[in-house]
């Protein structure tokens, strides 16, 4: 009884103590909401979301900090329609007596997503290690949700995680300090946005490096150049009162991992996409004071533009300054990401893969990195070794795509990337050297296929390839060799092995973009010899789709289902066609109902039906939401589509 009592009392004490659990390298989830309801609040513009959560106590030291974001459709409700902006905040510290910090630690443009599936979820990341040292002990997170849509019948389930990496930090943070944070006017000449990017002086001689963190978007459409969302300008950055930086204040759109979305998702905008987390831009500057350098200053510029008629574009603004000492260790190299194979959301457009898989590597030390050590490979099977040379500064990050074939043997594998010898020498911090990833196998294709290709009105803007693991092009079609409108098949007889297939579209709208239905309709699809769907792309793909296969001796177990079900256009007057494809020629059912599902407003038999494009109209149907639906022996395929009388 004494030994059970003595066992009792020492499990509690190690499960009181946060010292004694915490472990380098050791990984703690603290989830601040968890599927939480979120709706807009059309009389504000933004309803708040907050949440207290206890994160580590300050004994414990993070080398990582990475925020999780999901989004999922709600319950019995569709997905929200607009692409909003949603702020997630470290409001308060200790309690809710304290003081507001207001420090906006990342933020989202939720997705365009009337048309999602009711099963539909995508997560995100953001790196939030420059913040870290405020995530301890009681803290206020605040999801502010903005937009003026309805709140009765659509909204998002929102999960915020936070990802905290226990170790010694590659840098020591000695402070921060607010630079400029605010939603500001462009265009203005009443009210210049320069009015509010004030010089920044400071002072902190313990510091080594000062970090600039400018989180910067454009929002409005003016009636001069549609500014600032739409309109492509430049920010300059001076330190010292010397340029430091110039860019333009643009990200593009049309390689989103998210697709297709309802809206206007492919469209280039002011550093940010529909449905996808915004990224900072990070300056490091190496301080130095003397008796001629008593200070040093900070600033920003925006492009000189005004707007003669009515002004109304701004840009929001969220940025710090960080006062850090040197780097701890002199060669400190971590492996930040593997890219590819993974099966995360944010890389699916890179995945999956089997061969020259793909990392993002840090150089957390105080010396240039030249060289390093990788060894990688599948669990279980035998590492390959890349030497990587190259230059990457202090605090920087590069990408590396390593040589060699992964297969995999089942569907899901675990692949390992372990980094060694920086610069020639031993990791000072060998925690983050390693990290695993999951390898989904490619999908297993016929040794020959048929490759069909239907352009639309734009074939211009087309082109594709067909490369093995050399690197070495089986087929492909340049750009202004297709012509519209036309079915181009192409038999392809391949060997055992790991292939690319690229199909690319130069103006990042695919070949089928809902917001321009006068450039038409086209698809892309591989069966075998006998026209049996080995894979079938969705044509709504922005700038391109690419996807690595296998080639066995054998011939594939077909992975893709029919039917197959396009609507176009998918937001219409009315009127519009189903194109359709299946495996074999059957007796099938068309039938079209209301978003409740509860009316069936349209029905029609198609027998002995194989594939063809077949019209509908119903120019006499009220507006709104409804499911086109095609009911085969095997299965029932469901589409969402929108009518809508609006020119």
């Amino acid at each position: 009884m004494k030994i059970y009592l003595l066992l009792f009392i020492v499990s509690a004490i190690l499960l009181s103590s946060e010292k004694v659990l915490s472990v380098t390298g050791d990984t703690i989830h603290v989830i601040t909401h968890r599927k939480e309801k979120v709706i807009t609040d059309p009389s504000k513009g933004f309803k708040a979301y907050k949440n207290w959560a206890n994160f580590p106590s300050e004994e414990i030291s993070y080398r990582k900090a990475i925020l999780h974001i999901t989004y999922q459709c709600p319950d019995s409700q569709r997905c929200g329609e607009w692409d909003y902006i949603d702020n997630i905040y470290l409001r308060r510290k200790g309690s809710a007596n304290d003081s507001s910090l207001d420090i906006e630690l990342a933020r989202m443009i939720s997705p365009y997503g009337s048309r999602f599936a009711p099963d539909w979820k995508f997560s995100w990341k953001a790196d939030i290690t420059d913040f870290s040292f405020l995530l301890h002990d009681s803290a206020e997170i605040e999801f502010n949700h903005t937009g003026y849509e309805s709140n009765t019948d659509r909204g998002w389930l929102i999960t915020l995680d936070f990802e905290l990496i226990e170790g010694t930090p590659a840098m020591e943070v000695l402070g921060y300090e607010k630079l400029w944070t605010g939603s500001f006017p462009y265009g203005n000449k009443e009210d210049d946005i320069e009015n509010y990017l004030k010089p920044f002086k400071f002072k902190n001689e313990n510091a080594d490096i000062a970090r600039i963190r400018i989180l910067q978007t454009g929002h409005g459409m003016d009636d001069f150049e549609n500014c600032a969302e739409f309109c492509r300008k430049y920010r300059k950055l001076f330190f010292d009162n010397e340029l430091a930086d110039q860019r333009d204040i643009w990200r593009q759109c049309g390689d989103n991992p998210l697709y297709p979305q309802a809206g206007t998702w492919i469209y280039d905008r002011a550093n940010w996409c529909p449905g996808a987390v915004v990224f900072p831009h990070i300056y490091d500057f190496k301080l130095n004071y003397d008796s001629k350098n008593t200070e040093h200053t900070v600033d920003i510029e925006m492009e000189p533009y005004i707007n003669p008629n009515k002004p109304s574009a701004n840009y929001v603004f969220s940025s710090y300054i960080f006062y850090y000492k040197n780097p701890v260790f002199e060669n400190d190299v971590s492996i930040e990401e593997i890219i590819s194979p993974s099966d995360e959301d944010v890389y699916s457009r890179n995945n999956p893969v089997c061969k020259f898989p793909k990392l993002k590597i840090k150089n957390n030390g105080n010396k240039v990195l030249t060289d390093l050590k990788i060894n990688y490979g599948i669990a279980g099977e035998t590492e390959q070794t890349f030497d990587w040379s190259g230059n990457i500064e202090s605090s920087a990050a590069a990408e590396i795509i390593l040589d060699g074939i992964v297969y995999g043997n089942e569907k899901k594998n675990i692949f390992n990337v372990t980094l060694l010898n920086p610069n020639g020498l031993e990791d000072e911090y060998a925690y983050d050297n390693s990290k695993t990833s999951v390898l989904i196998m490619p999908q297993i294709f016929d040794p020959k296929i048929i490759l069909t290709l239907k352009t639309n009105n734009t074939a211009s803007q087309n082109f594709y390839r067909l490369v093995n693991e050399k690197n070495i092009i089986l087929r492909q079609k340049d750009c202004g060799t297709l012509e519209n409108n036309k079915v181009y098949t192409d038999t392809i007889s391949m060997s055992a092995g790991c292939y690319e297939f690229l199909l690319g579209d130069t103006a990042n709208n695919g070949l089928d973009f809902w917001f321009n239905p006068e450039e038409g309709y086209g698809f892309v699809r591989i069966t075998d010899i006998n026209g049996t769907l080995i894979k079938a792309y969705n044509s709504d793909f922005g700038k391109e789709i690419r996807q690595q296969f296998i080639v066995t001796g054998n011939p594939s177990v077909k992975e893709d289902i029919t039917p197959i079900l396009n609507i176009f256009p998918v937001r219409n007057p009315g009127k519009f066609f189903c194109d359709i494809f299946l495996n074999e020629k059957q007796n099938i059912l068309l039938q079209i109902t209301t978003e409740d599902k509860k009316k069936i407003i349209f029905k029609k038999k198609l027998n002995n039906f194989k594939e063809g494009m077949i019209d509908i109209d119903l120019s006499k149907v009220k507006e709104g939401f409804y499911f086109v639906n095609v009911v085969s022996k095997d299965k029932t395929v469901t589409k969402k589509m929108k009518i809508k009388r609006d020119g």
